[in-house]
């Protein structure tokens, strides 16, 4: 239902239920420019016109927030880290930010691929200047080290097939591809089963 959003749904259990009337609509784009830098938005605007649309099933999005992460700013009111490019604006170099988390709940999926294209050429920009990738950190190593300090329960690969597995035999159960397991506990479990 691409340019339409629906007016009226209607009750599971009245005389049309296979009917959505949806209100047509045009985009329309607005440019504004914020703090001299070009940039467009688009938004929708009604035409007037109606249908009433056919169908078997109506399914509605749940929306998307995004939360802080700790030691990050985060704009509560955009769902967003503040950045330039994907870089984070912070006094800490060498933190990147990309997709929804970078410009929020927007875009289609090639959206995703030109936003993660932008914070790459901002991490290489950054690497070939000289700005990070050098450091006295211990990398990985010191990584793990930490996560383990801090008691971090981690999944490696190995522990990811077996939760892949469970997934797909639970979906089998349910003649489904998979079940997702959807808590951290039996994530964890099914990652330390015994195969």
């Amino acid at each position: 239902m691409y340019c339409n959003v629906p007016r009226r749904v209607p009750r599971r259990g009245c005389q049309v239920t296979k009917y959505v009337k949806c209100k047509h609509l045009i985009h329309h784009v607005s440019w504004y420019l914020p703090v001299g830098v070009g940039s467009g938005k688009q938004i929708a605007v009604g035409t007037g016109e109606f249908e009433d649309i056919n169908c078997s099933m109506v399914l509605k999005a749940i929306g998307y927030q995004s939360v802080p992460i700790n030691g990050l700013p985060f704009d509560h009111k955009k769902g967003i880290v503040p950045n330039v490019r994907g870089r984070v604006v912070s006094t800490e170099p060498g933190l990147y930010v990309c997709g929804w988390l970078k410009r929020g709940p927007v875009g289609i999926i090639a959206t995703n691929l030109y936003c993660a294209e932008e914070t790459v050429g901002s991490i290489s920009q950054d690497i070939e200047e000289g700005g990070v990738g050098k450091s006295e950190k211990e990398g990985s190593k010191g990584l793990m080290q930490l996560l383990e300090k801090k008691e971090v329960k981690m999944v490696d690969f190995s522990g990811w097939e077996k939760i892949d597995a469970k997934e797909k035999q639970m979906g089998i159960d349910r003649n489904k591809p998979r079940e997702k397991l959807v808590t951290w506990e039996d994530l964890l479990a099914a990652a330390s089963a015994d195969s």
